[in-house]
């Protein structure tokens, strides 16, 4: 298995456990904040899996799933997609 299937098949595992989680919490029927929780976990796992294929298209992939995930869009995204010529602040005005 070359590096990129290896990456594909860990893509897969987690979302396959996502998917398990989703219908664990939606069996037991929880209106909780564990409720939430897993919703939130949920939620995380697919923007984590989304980010990665957009940082692996436009960015870079040199960060562990568990970073707060504005630093990824900042470090590992962002800066990749900014034209270095233009100053960020005059974009944003």
């Amino acid at each position: 298995m070359n590096q990129s299937e290896e990456k594909a098949y860990l893509r897969g595992e987690r979302a396959a456990w996502c998917r398990v989680l989703q219908e664990a919490v939606k069996a037991l029927g929880y209106d909780t904040p564990e409720g939430q929780l897993a919703a939130l976990l949920k939620e995380r796992e697919a923007a984590v899996a989304q980010l990665r294929q957009l940082c692996e298209d436009y960015g870079d992939n040199d960060w562990e799933d568990g970073h707060h995930l504005g630093d990824v869009v900042e470090k590992h995204l962002g800066r990749h997609l900014s034209d270095p010529s233009e100053d960020v602040e005059e974009k944003r005005s």
